[in-house]
């Protein structure tokens, strides 16, 4: 069978389509098209314009998604994301609690330390991913027949074993695929975000608000960031990373490339600013400016030392990348409190 390159628009259509019609026993599907749309932001595609993903990779993003949404939200408890079964939520949160008793906040974190505990982790949720959503990631709702576009999915089975996934340990994106996610990324977070919440809120069969929902699933955990405080103050002399004025009392910690648009938790992507800055930049990209600068701040790895919060430079530099590559020329850039220009290329 061959395949012709798609428009970026027809890419993203032909997703929207496939997840918005049918109904979903989780969110498996959902965590795992924004882990594809996150890794063609931040990695180039090959000359043919193909791009090859470990499923290792793609299980290590999922975890990183629901790494915040396994606290207990409100009076509610941690929410259901799977009709029936002991989920990916359920384990990621046994190994989260092993994890932050030893001082690992963060998936990454837990992933840069090669924890038995993550790694363990890390192939359960990739043969759950093999078995589930992988396999019926392009399947044509109320039928049997996948449309694969995104990729060849034959290999993929609902008893997939871990010989199996061993043996298949990477997808490829098929040509025109990575830059098409990646240049629709902003408009397909949106949407898949906006399924998710829905879904939740189905699944859980309470009064829960969207907004509220959305902001829990999938907003930082600044309680896990607070640990930067100190040392970022004193990296920045003081002073507040976008203004120069002197920090107050009450610090916040931001991330230069909006969270909202790739969730990294790296020191390289993490500045202390005051509440003037951060509240009006909010989830706005940045001026260029400002993420070199952060990158090119010297010390980071002392940081992360003494936090154990890993730098994640190369893949900050990845993302702001791809971030700024997707952009359409016009958009605006924040640049301090009030003042925009007009992203040119």
């Amino acid at each position: 069978m061959s395949f012709v390159e798609l428009d970026p628009l027809d890419i993203a259509g032909r997703v929207v389509q496939l997840l918005e019609v049918g109904r979903r026993n989780s969110t498996y599907k959902l965590a795992t098209m924004m882990a594809l749309v996150d890794i063609c932001v931040e990695n180039a595609a090959a000359p043919d314009g193909s791009l090859m993903v470990p499923v290792d990779e793609i299980a290590h993003r999922v975890i990183g998604y629901y790494w915040n949404q396994v606290r207990s939200f409100h009076r509610h408890g941690r929410l259901v994301q799977v009709v029936r079964g002991r989920s990916i939520p359920d384990r990621i949160a046994d190994a989260r609690d092993v994890l932050l008793c030893d001082g690992l906040r963060t998936a990454e974190a837990a992933r840069e330390a090669c924890h038995p505990a993550y790694e363990r982790l890390v192939r359960s949720v990739r043969l759950t991913l093999g078995q589930q959503p992988l396999t019926h990631l392009q399947t044509v709702p109320h039928s049997c027949t996948r449309d694969e576009f995104l990729f060849d999915a034959s290999g993929f089975h609902k008893k997939m074993t871990v010989g199996d996934l061993e043996r298949i340990a990477v997808i490829v994106l098929r040509p025109g695929v990575p830059d098409g996610l990646r240049r629709t990324s902003t408009l397909l977070r949106t949407f898949v975000r906006s399924l998710w919440a829905s879904d939740v809120i189905d699944l859980n069969r309470a009064e829960l608000d969207a907004e509220d929902i959305d902001g829990f699933l999938f907003g930082a955990d600044r309680t896990a960031l607070r640990a930067l405080v100190d040392p970022l103050r004193d990296l920045q002399s003081g002073r507040c990373f976008y203004c120069d004025e002197r920090l107050p009392a009450e610090v916040h910690i931001d991330h230069v490339v909006p969270w909202s648009m790739i969730p990294i938790d790296g020191v390289a992507n993490l500045v202390a600013a005051d509440a003037r800055c951060n509240l009006d930049k909010s989830a706005s990209i940045p001026v260029r400016e400002h993420v070199t600068r952060a990158l090119d701040r010297e010390s980071l790895s002392d940081v992360s030392a003494l936090t154990r919060i890993p730098v994640l430079h190369k893949r900050t530099v990845s993302a702001a990348r791809g971030v700024y590559a997707a952009l359409p020329v016009g958009s605006m850039l924040w640049r301090s409190s009030g003042t925009y220009q007009r992203h040119s290329s």
